[in-house]
């Protein structure tokens, strides 16, 4: 995604779910701000689950085995979505090789 195309649109299972806003990379991760449509309702438990799994044991360096494997579950969850950006200035699609939505935080590798 280059400078130009700072916004893109995001598909899940073939439905449009909401906007992004590109904010930036490091190393193979792409961030930004994710802006949702309607349509997310359905996908938004699991990427919730995942959002409160990833902050449930901040106090501890580890996550305890119960967390740990309902977040392996919740990962395999959402890595079997079919996830794409499509970016209206340039008509270019991108598959997601992995996505992760944390409030209006939305990371992904293409």
């Amino acid at each position: 995604m280059s400078q130009t195309d700072r916004h893109a649109e995001l598909f899940l299972n073939g439905r449009l779910v909401g906007t992004v806003q590109f904010k930036g990379e490091a190393n193979s991760w792409h961030f930004g701000v994710f802006t949702p449509h309607a349509d997310f309702t359905p996908f938004a438990p699991v990427f919730g689950r995942w959002s409160l799994l990833m902050h449930a044991d901040e106090d501890s360096d580890r996550l305890t085995d119960a967390a740990s494997d309902e977040l392996r579950q919740t990962e395999i969850e959402i890595d079997r979505l079919c996830a794409k950006l499509h970016i209206p200035a340039t008509d270019e699609w991108c598959e997601l090789k992995q996505i992760n939505i944390d409030g209006e935080l939305i990371d992904w590798k293409i």
